[in-house]
């Protein structure tokens, strides 16, 4: 008898990064600064998905990371 555990069903796994339009929503802010912020590095750790013309994915921990880093106006 196999007492493996079952593989979670892809919907449960825990996302790992999220695109610029799925920041945006959550930050409420243009997805044109959200992309900003990733060109000049202030989400650390965001990364393009492939060549330069690709989309940049940004981990939770950079949107954290960019949320505690930010002057409060």
């Amino acid at each position: 008898m196999d007492t493996k555990e079952p593989i979670p069903a892809r919907g449960s796994l825990p996302r790992k990064a999220y695109t610029p339009e799925e920041v945006a929503e959550m930050l409420q802010e243009p997805v044109w600064t959200i992309n900003k912020h990733c060109r000049k590095g202030e989400f650390k750790g965001a990364y393009k998905t492939g060549g330069r013309t690709s989309s940049w994915r940004i981990p939770m921990s950079a949107i954290d990371y960019y949320q505690a880093h930010q002057p409060r106006g």
